[in-house]
């Protein structure tokens, strides 16, 4: 111990250096783990904000002064070990646990905690990095010339090519063609690439009635059942008392564990679409807002489902369209003999009982029942769809319900 406590100027200044490097080191894995959607919150995060964003314009020269400045404090730490153990009795235990404790408390750590929480940690060395790099500023071009002219010397014929070339896709495509499982699985997700120009929102959207939606004040609590179908949960405006207006959504399935105790930050908007709008381009407009959700209205403007993008990619690599999730609601009670909700596709229904689709402005069920009466469907309205007819049986805080047979006296007394 006497040794150590004569040494204490170099500790110190060691111990002052272990901090400076674990901030630069956190600060590249939390600066480097944001993702464009989070950038976008950060430009509404004031100045400091701002200055992230702008550090994030410039990778190169942001990494570059991040290196080099962890590269000149990690030689200065070293340069003070070899000094502090020079006068020790046990030079190789001291130096290889201030080799142990700089790894540990100053990559690992910092690295740790940087990319667990990326935003708030960059909102909070955003300002001391700015200056860092503007410090090496200067420097930045000759490390460039530097690296540039390594690599011509080392590497005098090496070119950079794209990603992936045309050619290379012709080379993996007469590769597979042997393998007959894997031509049916490129064709049937071609088919279903080229579907997506003619199938409507409301055909692959997920019903209103499977989908989790909660107004805030949002809690974790919420949660308690696992991640909602979709991956999702549906925000509805706190100030409409019915829960029918929905203002934003959370991507439940991408939150880090540390957002969960506070999922008002992470809600997203929505993109509002009409229940006839085809679902490429419902794709195509998500992609140009860097949003995740489409909320879909009908010909009322009510909400009737979402349609993610996850749901949509899903569906063409999964050659199934989502598999119509509407018409995992369309139950079979017997015979020709079928319920269903109010809020479930048309199409889906009649692709069920294998009917030519009505050439109808309704996009659901319900809808239909209401334009066949003019008026909101209530209990023992009868519409009819031939062969079939609709009746209303019943009504709940969600949704009506409807049930289908072949004419008014085929199936009996509904179950």
């Amino acid at each position: 111990m006497s040794e150590l406590a004569a040494q204490w100027p170099f500790l110190l200044a060691m111990f002052v250096l272990i901090g400076a490097s674990g901030l630069f080191s956190g600060s590249e894995a939390a600066l480097f783990s944001i993702r464009d959607r989070e950038r976008k919150k950060l430009q509404r995060s004031g100045a400091a904000g701002r200055v992230v964003n702008h550090l994030l314009d410039m990778p190169d020269q942001l990494l570059a002064a991040i290196l080099f400045w962890n590269l000149l404090i990690n030689m200065i730490y070293f340069a003070l070990v070899a000094m502090v153990s020079a006068d020790m009795s046990r030079p190789g235990v001291f130096t290889f646990a201030a080799l142990v404790t700089i790894i540990f408390f100053s990559e690992m750590l910092p690295k740790s905690v940087a990319v667990m929480t990326p935003v708030q940690i960059a909102l909070v060395v955003g300002v001391p990095i700015k200056a860092a790099v503007t410090m090496v500023g200067p420097v930045l071009p000759v490390v460039q010339w530097a690296n540039e002219a390594a690599a011509r010397l080392l590497w005098p014929s090496f070119q950079s090519e794209p990603a992936i070339d045309l050619a290379d896709i012709e080379r993996a495509i007469d590769l597979g063609t042997d393998d007959a499982l894997l031509i049916r699985r490129e064709r049937a997700a071609l088919q279903a690439l080229v579907s997506m120009a003619e199938t409507r929102a409301d055909e692959m959207m997920r019903p209103r009635s499977r989908l989790l939606v909660a107004t805030p004040p949002l809690d974790q609590s919420l949660l308690h059942a696992g991640s909602p179908p979709g991956g999702y949960m549906m925000v509805a405006d706190p100030r409409d008392e019915t829960g029918e207006t929905w203002v934003g959504s959370v991507a439940v399935r991408l939150l880090r564990p540390q957002q969960f105790s506070d999922l008002a930050a992470a809600v997203d908007p929505v993109l509002f679409v009409p229940w006839t709008a085809r679902v490429s381009r419902v794709y195509d407009e998500l992609e140009r807002q860097d949003l995740s959700v489409a909320v879909v209205v009908n010909e009322f403007g009510e909400v009737i489902g979402a349609l993610s993008i996850d749901d949509i990619l899903r569906g063409v690599l999964a050659n199934k369209g989502q598999r119509d999730a509407a018409e995992d609601q369309i139950k079979r009670v017997g015979g020709d003999h079928y319920r269903m909700a109010g809020m479930t596709s048309l199409r889906a229904l009649a692709r069920t009982l294998s009917i030519d689709v009505p050439e109808e402005r309704a996009a659901t069920v319900s809808g239909y029942v209401q334009r066949h009466n003019e008026r909101v469907p209530r209990v023992g309205d009868v519409a009819s769809l031939p062969p079939y007819e609709l009746v209303v049986t019943d009504e709940d805080e969600d949704d009506i319900w409807i049930e289908a047979w072949r004419g008014p006296e085929t199936s009996g007394e509904s179950t």
